[in-house]
């Protein structure tokens, strides 16, 4: 089944105003929906995420699960893809 464009719109400008207005936890489940929609969203996201909350000091947790979930997505796709095909 394939999804409708402004539905994969509107997952992928959910998940960007999600970083602004939503918890976390949510944002990270939006997130992922999003990147499933298109992998490297994810990485994008977490690099916004880290640009608009990184404290200055530590590591950038928010771009390394940003990568982390583009990487799952993308297997994903990949894996779903072959087996319909």
């Amino acid at each position: 089944m394939k999804v409708p464009l402004p539905i994969r719109a509107a997952i992928l400008v959910l998940a960007l105003l999600s970083l602004f207005w939503l918890p976390w936890r949510i944002s990270l489940l939006l997130v992922f929906a999003a990147g499933l929609v298109f992998p490297p969203t994810a990485l994008a996201l977490g690099i916004l995420a880290d640009l608009l909350y990184y404290p200055g000091h530590g590591f950038p947790w928010a771009s390394a699960e940003g990568l982390a979930i583009t990487l799952i997505c993308a297997a994903v796709r990949h894996f779903v893809k072959t087996r319909i095909m």
